[in-house]
């Protein structure tokens, strides 16, 4: 399993409005698919964990969750 796909399945339950079954594009606007403030707090949590990085504060803001891109790039 590469990182994309690893990363394209942790984001599955933080997004609440996108249907089950439907594609994720690399360039989809999380926050447009349920993904808020609160829920990126707990996202970065588990992504830290799942890739076995500390993100430095400095680069963790609203930008940095805006697509699954952005967030590949956290933990890349």
């Amino acid at each position: 399993m590469t990182a994309e796909q690893k990363l394209l399945n942790l984001l599955r339950p933080f997004l609440r409005l996108l249907p089950e079954g439907a594609p994720l594009a690399m360039d989809a606007e999380l926050g447009r698919l349920g993904l808020d403030s609160l829920q990126s707090i707990d996202l970065l949590m588990t992504l830290e964990q799942e890739f076995g990085v500390t993100i430095p504060d400095d680069r963790i803001r609203a930008d940095s969750f805006a697509t699954p891109a952005d967030v590949l790039a956290l933990v890349s």
